[in-house]
């Protein structure tokens, strides 16, 4: 069973971002925008542990929390005072009323995070749902449509990485589609059928070893798993199952496992979703691709993929002058862009031609230099 959390903000932005980051590591969430609506559902409820705002209409959060500390039921609950208000005597009159932490926005999330677990432990309350955790770092790559540069960007930001790390650290690149497939090709490598041979295998003989069998090594030390260049569907995809499988093993071995989801929310990208420790939404800087990139940010909302855990990276293919401002792609997607890569027809073109990631054929060129700024920015983030 799950740890139950409380989490009291007159906020609904504050209410779901937080809200979002706890139940996307496992935690059940019980929201409330009021003191009273805190104390009807700390009562119905028994929540293990209470996140509570301070500046609420009405009944303010002190008042909330000494009641929740007379109450017999929810006397011991650990309560988290969670407030813009930072002066000294604000944490003072929290903790006297009987808060066991008091934090101040904004905070980073694993903060936060692990605050709630280290109260909870030090309580013996229930911890999270057993999650897919895996020893990688695991981050998915997905296209707001196709076409925007969403396997360049996961190949450049792999190769990159590896120029640096794969001697001490393995730098993992995976994709699990079933056709038109280009990972290896974009590499120099032969394409071969890696997805239809593991697909062939029984769920529990998918161990480190056999997936690893049908990965190849690039010359920077990139490991890759591709799938085939036939048509969509004229091979059979993985189920979730196998995905979940290699997932595992590659998860277990990696230090970056980069996984190239392509487009959409079938049932194969949300089970990768729920193993991403990170997200990069791609999106081409003019109107149709914004308003998909929209919808798509909104649906992963829906999915409760914590916003802590989703960003946005920013593609030319033309002109900056004939495109959006990275300002106007962050009011309409209301989401900060972590990443941009300027315009390089030419150097794309040879790129793709020559089998050679843009980071390697000219790496001093701007375009090589803002994909390694990404790639050092994702795995420091």
């Amino acid at each position: 069973m799950s740890a139950k959390i409380l989490i009291v903000d007159d906020d609904l932005e504050s209410l779901k971002l937080v809200g979002l980051m706890l139940q996307s590591r496992g935690y059940d969430i019980i929201a409330a925008r009021s003191g009273l609506q805190a104390l009807s559902k700390a009562a119905d409820q028994m929540p293990d542990l209470v996140i509570l705002d301070v500046m609420m209409p009405g009944m303010d959060g002190l008042e909330v929390c000494r009641r929740l500390r007379a109450h017999p039921a929810t006397a011991d609950a650990p309560i988290i005072m969670f407030t813009a208000k930072s002066q000294v005597e604000d944490k003072v009159a929290g903790l006297k009323a009987g808060a066991d932490e008091y934090l101040t926005k904004p905070i980073h999330p694993t903060e936060l995070l692990t605050r709630v677990e280290v109260l909870l432990a030090r309580m013996g309350r229930p911890a999270a749902r057993p999650t897919m955790a895996l020893k990688a770092d695991v981050i998915g790559f997905l296209g707001c449509k196709g076409g925007v540069g969403t396997s360049t960007l996961a190949i450049n930001m792999a190769v990159a990485l590896a120029r640096e790390r794969a001697k001490e650290e393995k730098v993992m690149l995976a994709e699990f589609r079933n056709g038109l497939t280009t990972l290896a090709m974009q590499l120099g490598l032969q394409p071969r059928d890696s997805l239809q041979t593991l697909a062939e295998h029984e769920v529990n003989d998918l161990n480190s070893e056999v997936v690893m069998a049908q990965m190849d090594r690039h010359n920077t030390g990139v490991m890759v798993l591709g799938g085939a260049l036939a048509p969509l569907a004229a091979s059979a995809p993985l189920d979730v199952p196998h995905v979940e499988a290699v997932m595992r093993a590659l998860g277990g071995i990696a230090r970056y496992l980069l996984v190239d989801m392509g487009v959409g929310l079938g049932e194969i990208n949300q089970t990768i979703l729920r193993m991403c420790d990170y997200v990069l939404v791609v999106v081409e800087p003019q109107r149709v691709a914004l308003r998909l990139a929209e919808s798509l940010l909104a649906s992963l909302d829906e999915l409760e993929i914590g916003r802590h855990r989703v960003g946005v990276a920013m593609v030319h293919k033309t002109a900056s002058a004939a495109t959006l401002t990275k300002g106007v792609v962050e009011e309409a997607l209301q989401r900060e862009v972590v990443g941009m890569v300027p315009p390089a027809p030419e150097l794309a073109f040879h790129a793709a031609d020559q089998g050679q990631p843009m980071v390697l054929l000219q790496p001093e060129s701007l375009a090589a230099r803002q994909l390694t700024e990404l790639a050092e920015y994702l795995v420091g983030r």
